[in-house]
């Protein structure tokens, strides 16, 4: 004690209050150093120097040796001390409460010293009378930003750092001042601590196992009843927490209960827990899982390439800035294209009168619009979307190609950054909302565009995949969405709904058959079923040359479904047409667009045996899940020029056929007739095509 106040002289010399600091290790009770605290709302524990600390420390009952943490390249960092500093019993006592936490950096890796991403995770409720789990236990994890404070210096350098969590909130301290009162002391349990490292490979924190619990009864002096209730670390151990490994895949439906170029997206992860937490704690009934949610903007995919070297240089610009007599947008003629969706043709056939969606067209013609496109992706041909087929056969855009573009973008951010990332990411890329049936707000969690969590169910929160046929669509509800020409013809999709519980136990039954048919069984990306199988085979499969190894069991959790849109657009090449009209280019272009998972991460899972409910932090790095782009179900937006000649046909015959029925009605003489009939075919050179066009779009759908 004396030599740690020799060494903190100058440090203490005006502060008001003496307390007990308590640093402890694993096992046991162990000594204290003792500092005085300021009063004032700074936290000057903040400024104190790692080393200094741990060497006025005690670790495992004996005094800090620096000798037993060498520095080492293959090291792993490690949390390795913990404080709670100036718990008080006053309700108006906690200016100066903090938690702060040592790490110890053997590699001495460059971790973020200013970064929302590093993290630690804590417990944050408990089980007490009348609840589903033992009282006292932990019923909740939560995880907490991690302020860096300082490192080590000079020979020791880096390898020692110091983090102060942040809890703005006081949601930790509400959680201890509610345990002392049913129990008598404070309780803390650490699962993880998740650090990110700069230049690293990942642009993701990676999460290091702590499962380290500390706790604590009384005060230190002027923070209670210090002479009764002397500040004592009661002990410090293990507790139980469970390393996962997450994978991603994700299945897409064919069809949706939204219509037309809808499918449903099913988001799913799959990792393996010990067996051994299955016979102890019953069935596994809930996980908790957070991550940050949004749905992209339009994404462009085109087979095209002049189109695609016309239109990069405007990406995150805006092309419709001119604006007509009439005060809306022009067509900006300088890009030489244009994007057009289900348009509906104009007199002639040539020009467009309206349209679903494009991109530099018009402002008459449709609203909203595509003032600027954010995402082009150029691929060999497109064909029509196979859940089967190769992804760039095909014409689809690989996850990993989305993602590096995702994070690499930085043509525009006039919507400034998403909150995640440290900033890196522009919020330009996203749409303002995420889909409103996804949204949730309730004692189980929060589900919103940005940071979400959910505490999910195995028995309540059901995943629902609609299907086009669970809307008991009549003609003309097929004929809107898929046109005349499927609908005459039955081509509608009779794909069925589908319901399936969040939580699936896989067992080798599940993962028989080809490719195929273990996609629709368990749904997941047919792509992802061989690695799940072998995943599957490493998880049950115990090598008896691996100490640690034992039997798991892998769980496939349904986390989300929500929208995926995927449709054919038309490309329009400006001015190269007939008497200097657009020429139309079909089947060579689709816009898409999804939501996407970033930081993803799975909290805690509960173990349901026989009713009683007993909570197990996972520790797992943060993922992001950005699923592949695949084309539309229906790429056919065009049809044979042949049904356009007999629909331009069968309107003269029509047409004829009245005029003969009505000049013959009224008596009229033969010559007269004729002058009559070639005065309106002339008429119908200028007109008939604005109803032929309008049948070609109801023809091909849309």
């Amino acid at each position: 004690m004396r030599k740690f106040l020799k060494v903190h002289f100058q440090h203490i010399i005006g502060m008001l209050l003496l307390f007990v600091l308590c640093i402890t290790m694993w096992g046991g009770q162990v000594s204290a150093p003792y500092v005085y605290a300021d009063t004032g709302k700074e936290l000057k524990y903040d400024d104190t120097n790692a080393l200094n600390d741990l060497q006025s420390s005690a670790i495992d009952g004996e005094p800090f040796d620096i000798t037993d943490y060498p520095k080492n390249a293959q090291g792993t960092a490690q949390m390795i001390t913990f404080v709670e500093y100036c718990y008080s019993q006053y309700e108006n006592g906690f200016g100066n409460y903090a938690l702060y936490v040592y790490v110890y950096n053997p590699a001495l890796v460059e971790f973020a010293t200013v970064s929302t991403q590093n993290k630690i995770q804590i417990s944050t409720d408990f089980y007490y009378d009348n609840e589903q789990g033992k009282v006292g236990d932990v019923k909740d994890y939560q995880k907490f930003s991690l302020k860096f404070c300082n490192a080590s210096g000079g020979e020791y350098a880096n390898l020692f750092l110091k983090f102060r969590i942040v809890d703005e909130e006081n949601i930790i301290l509400n959680a201890q001042r509610e345990h002392e009162q049913k129990t008598g002391n404070r309780y803390y349990h650490i699962s993880g601590i998740e650090l990110f490292e700069i230049g690293g490979s990942t642009t993701n924190a990676h999460e290091y196992l702590v499962n380290k619990y500390y706790q604590f009864s009384g005060y230190a002096e002027g923070y209670g009843d210090s002479e009764n209730f002397p500040f004592t670390c009661l002990s410090t151990g293990q507790a139980e927490a469970v390393e996962l490994d997450v994978r991603h895949t994700f299945y897409r439906s064919e069809t949706s209960s939204k219509g037309a170029g809808y499918q449903n997206q099913l988001d799913s992860v799959y990792f393996a827990v010990p067996k051994r937490l299955f016979d102890t704690y019953g069935e596994l009934q809930r996980i908790k899982a957070e991550w940050y949610e949004y749905k992209t903007k339009d994404i462009i995919v085109t087979s095209n390439d002049k189109f695609a070297s016309a239109a990069k240089p405007w990406l995150g610009k805006q092309t419709n800035t001119q604006l007509s007599s009439l005060g809306v947008p022009e067509i900006n003629k300088d890009i030489g294209y244009s994007l057009i969706q289900d348009f509906y043709s104009g007199g002639m056939g040539v020009g467009i009168q309206g349209a679903t969606w494009g991109w530099n067209i018009y402002g008459t013609y449709l609203s909203p619009r595509a003032n600027a496109l954010y995402y082009l992706f150029q691929v060999d041909n497109i064909e029509e979307y196979d859940p089967y087929a190769d992804l760039v056969s095909i014409g689809g855009v690989e996850s990993n190609q989305l993602y590096e573009y995702i994070k690499s973008y930085d043509k525009s951010y006039d919507g400034g950054t998403l909150p995640i990332k440290d900033g890196t990411i522009s919020a330009d890329l996203f749409a303002d909302d995420i889909d409103d049936y996804r949204k949730v707000d309730s004692e189980y969690g929060k589900i919103q565009q940005g940071y979400s969590y959910y505490d999910f169910d195995a028995d309540l929160d059901l995943q629902h995949l609609s299907s086009w046929q669970e809307t008991a669509p009549d003609f003309w509800d097929n004929i809107r969405n898929w046109g005349l020409w499927d609908t005459i013809f039955g081509d509608i999709p009779e794909e069925e709904s589908r319901t399936v519980a969040p939580i699936e136990i896989i067992e080798e039954d599940d993962l028989k058959g080809t490719s195929a048919e273990v996609s629709e069984r368990l749904l997941i990306n047919s792509g992802d079923v061989q690695a799940l199988r072998d995943y599957y085979d490493e998880a049950i499969t115990v090598d008896v040359s691996v100490p640690d190894d034992e039997e798991k069991v892998v769980v496939l959790f349904h986390f989300a479904t929500t929208d995926y849109y995927s449709a054919p657009v038309e490309i329009w090449e400006l001015g190269t047409g007939f008497l200097g009209g657009d020429t139309k280019i079909s089947g060579q272009a689709y816009r898409a667009w999804e939501s996407v998972f970033l930081d993803f991460d799975v909290i805690q899972l509960t173990f349901n045996n026989d009713g009683e409910y007993h909570v197990i932090p996972a520790v797992s790095s943060p993922i992001d899940i950005v699923n592949a782009i695949t084309p539309p179900v229906d790429m056919d937006s065009d049809i044979p020029w042949w049904a356009y000649v007999i629909v331009v046909f069968a309107e003269i015959v029509v047409l004829l056929l009245l005029r003969l029925i009505l000049c013959t009605a009224c008596g009229l003489p033969q010559w007269v007739m004729l002058i009559f009939l070639a005065v309106t075919i002339v008429l119908d050179v200028f007109f008939i095509s604005t109803f032929a066009g309008w049948c070609y779009s109801l023809i091909a759908g849309g």
